[in-house]
C-alpha cells in the first residue's frame, strides 16, 4: 500500500462524490481515484502501480488453508479503508472467516448485493515468498498464490473499486473472498449457508483461466479404497492376507476402466488418479492394511453423471471386493459426499475468448447463483508448483477484463 500513501496528497473527495463508498475513503483510495478514464475499463498508471503493490502484499502473507486469518485481516482492512462495509462471515467453529464487502450505501439501505465477484485467499502448502523478476523486458511476480488465487483477488479488488467509482449509482455488487477452497470449499459452503435465503443474479468466480472465460469445468468424485487383510511373516505368506495385493489389483482395474468412463465434446474424457497410497509396515511383513485416495474428474454435466460413474466403478471393483471377502479380508469403497457433475458456465460477454478448464472450483459450493462466470489470470499449469508466477501484463489484462464483465452485468440506462 506504499503507492496509496504516496498519492494521498492528490486526492480530496467530497462525500457526494464518494456515494458508492463511505463518506471518508482514507488514504487507500488515492491510487484508484476517479479520473478522466474512470468510465473505461483501462487502468491508469496509478491503478496499475496499486495493483502490483496489492498483489505483492497479498502473496507475501502466508495463507495456507486453515491458517488464513492474517490474510483475511489484511483484505478486510484494505477494503474498509476504501470505504466498504465489511462483513466477516465465520467459517464453522474456527477463527478464520470469509471477507464479504460491499458499498456502505447498500448496507444503509438494508439490501444485499445481487451480483458477487469472488475468489479464495487460501493456498496450498508450502509458502513461497513474493519475488519480482524481469525477463526480456517483462516483469513477473513469483510466489505461492501469485496465480492461485491471489492474482484474481488483487485484480478483482482493483477492478471492482474502479467500477464503483465510474458509476453515478450504487451497483448491487459484492466482493467475496473466501477461505478453505483448497480443502473442499469449506469457506464457500459456509457463505452459502450464511446467504441461504438469497439468490444471486450472477457471480464471477476467480481462478486461473489464462485470461479466457471458462465455458465449463469438470465435476468431481472422490473415492477411498480401504483394505484390511491379515499380517504374517513374509516367509510364510499363506498364513496372511496381503492388503496391498488387493489394493494394487483394484488400481489396475480402475486404470483399465478409465477409457470407458463418460466423456463429453466440451470437456473430453472423465479421468481418474490414484494420488495417495499407504500400506504395510516392512518389506518382510505381509501387509495387513492398505488404502488409496482416488480423484475422479467427471466430464458430463447431466444430473445423474456422478451416479453413473460411481456405479461403473463399483461394478468394476465388485469381483475384487468379493475375492477379498472370500479370503477373510475386508475391502471397502468409500465415496465422498461432496461430489458434483461438470458445471456448464455462462460466457455471454463480448470481447473475451472462451475455453473449458478441467480442474474444480468453488462454483458448485454456492448453488444459489443464476448466472455463473469463471475467469482469471495466469495458468493452472504453474499453480501448486514452486514455479508459480505470472506477468504484470497478465494482471492488468485481468483487471480490465473483470471491468468488462461488470459493465456487461450492470449496463447503464
Amino acid at each position: 500500500m506504499a503507492v496509496i500513501a504516496s498519492l494521498l496528497g492528490c486526492l480530496l473527495l467530497s462525500v457526494a462524490t464518494a456515494a458508492p463508498q463511505a463518506a471518508s475513503l482514507s488514504s487507500s483510495v488515492s491510487s484508484v481515484a476517479v479520473s478522466p478514464s474512470a468510465t473505461d475499463t483501462s487502468l491508469t498508471t496509478a491503478e496499475r502501480a496499486e495493483l502490483f503493490s496489492l498483489h505483492e502484499e497479498l502473496v507475501n502473507i502466508p495463507s495456507i488453508s486453515n491458517d488464513e486469518v492474517k490474510c483475511a485481516d489484511f483484505v478486510s482492512k484494505y477494503l474498509e479503508e476504501l470505504g466498504y462495509y465489511v462483513d466477516k462471515v465465520p467459517v464453522g467453529n474456527t477463527s478464520t472467516y470469509n471477507v464479504f464487502a460491499y458499498p456502505q450505501g447498500l448496507k444503509d439501505e438494508g439490501v444485499l448485493p445481487e451480483v458477487l465477484i469472488t475468489s479464495h485467499i487460501d493456498t496450498v502448502p508450502p509458502f513461497y515468498p513474493f519475488e519480482r523478476r524481469e525477463k526480456n523486458g517483462t516483469v513477473y511476480h513469483y510466489g505461492r498464490g501469485t496465480v492461485d488465487a491471489k492474482g484474481p483477488v488483487a485484480t478483482m479488488i482493483i477492478a471492482s473499486h474502479k467500477f464503483f467509482q465510474s458509476r453515478s449509482d450504487t451497483p448491487r455488487l459484492g466482493m467475496l473472498f473466501v477461505v478453505g477452497e483448497e480443502i473442499g470449499g469449506t469457506g464457500m459452503k459456509a457463505f452459502a449457508s450464511y446467504a441461504k435465503n438469497t439468490t444471486f443474479r450472477a457471480a464471477i468466480f476467480g481462478e486461473p483461466t489464462e485470461g479466457k472465460l471458462a465455458s465449463g469445468h469438470k465435476g468431481s468424485l472422490s473415492l477411498t479404497l480401504d483394505v484390511k487383510g491379515k499380517a504374517a511373516h513374509s516367509a510364510y505368506p499363506w498364513l496372511g492376507v496381503s492388503a496391498i495385493n488387493y489394493l494394487a489389483e483394484a488400481i489396475v482395474a480402475l486404470n483399465s476402466l478409465q477409457p470407458a468412463l463418460p466423456s463429453s465434446k466440451l470437456l473430453g474424457p472423465t479421468t481418474l488418479n490414484a494420488g495417495l497410497i499407504r500400506g504395510g509396515v516392512a518389506g518382510n511383513v505381509v501387509p495387513e492394511i492398505a488404502n488409496a485416495s482416488v480423484s475422479i474428474r467427471i466430464s458430463r454435466s447431466e444430473d445423474d453423471a456422478v451416479t453413473v460413474v460411481r456405479d461403473m466403478i463399483t461394478g468394476m471393483l465388485s469381483p475384487i471386493v468379493t475375492a477379498a471377502k472370500a479370503a477373510n479380508a475386508t475391502f471397502n469403497l468409500i465415496f465422498a459426499n461432496s461430489s458434483y457433475p461438470a458445471p456448464i458456465l455462462d460466457t455471454d460477454v463480448e470481447g473475451l475468448e472462451v475455453a473449458p478448464v478441467f480442474y474444480g472450483t468453488d462454483i458448485p459450493s454456492l448453488p444459489q447463483v443464476k448466472k455463473r462466470y469463471l475467469f482469471g489470470t495466469g495458468t493452472i499449469e504453474v499453480a501448486h508448483t514452486p514455479n508459480e508466477q505470472l506477468s504484470q501484463d497478465e494482471l492488468v489484462q485481468a483487471a480490465e477484463a473483470y471491468g468488462l464483465i461488470l459493465k456487461s452485468l450492470f449496463p447503464e440506462s
